[in-house]
């Protein structure tokens, strides 16, 4: 049940409206975003982990049963570098994550966090992951006939993962954001009165 989907209740005296809210319910509520929230989260980072070290497994075989020279090992390294980099995020995020009050604006307020820490890792793939592991790929490449692909491959992986990442912050991630910032409002405008 929505916060603005709340049953209003008429109050024929005053002819005024009047809300009820089931503050169980409303808790509820808040608590499930938040945990929505959080697994979003967790998925992200997970399959940022995963695929890493599942490419880096999986060209570091290819390069040894190829018998390919040194230079392309340097792309699987690179790989679980990010692996040990998302390793390092996820650790840190857990240590850093604030702790919250168990109230209705506590959960509001860590839902809030999750979703700003969320928004900040997408906007930052592009900058801290892709744009230089695609550099390197193209390095790493160009010492040999692979330069055009690695080039072709740039041309059209950087705009779509930028693209990409401003579109599911914009579409997904800043509407959830403004809507539990409206509802904490709301809440704090109530606790006031």
């Amino acid at each position: 049940m929505e916060f603005e989907e709340m049953q209003a209740i008429w109050d024929s005296q005053n002819e005024e409206k009047l809300y009820a809210i089931n503050e169980a319910a409303l808790h509820e509520q808040i608590r499930r975003k938040g945990r929505s929230v959080e697994r979003k989260v967790d998925i992200l980072e997970g399959i940022m982990m995963g695929v890493n070290l599942l490419v880096a497994i999986v060209l570091t075989v290819d390069a040894v049963i190829d018998g390919e020279p040194l230079r392309f090992y340097l792309i699987p390294a690179a790989y679980f570098a990010y692996f040990i980099v998302g390793l390092v995020w996820r650790m840190r995020r857990s240590r850093a994550q604030v702790q919250f009050e168990p109230t209705m604006v506590g959960d509001l307020d860590k839902a809030i966090w999750q979703i700003d820490y969320l928004i900040r890792q997408t906007r930052a793939m592009l900058i801290w992951y892709l744009i230089p592991l695609l550099v390197f790929i193209i390095l790493v490449l160009g010492w040999g006939n692979g330069s055009l692909w690695a080039a072709l491959l740039a041309l059209v992986v950087i705009p779509l993962a930028y693209f990409g990442g401003r579109w599911e912050v914009n579409k997904f991630y800043l509407p959830k954001k403004r809507s539990l910032e409206s509802l904490r409002a709301t809440l704090l405008e109530a606790e006031t009165m």
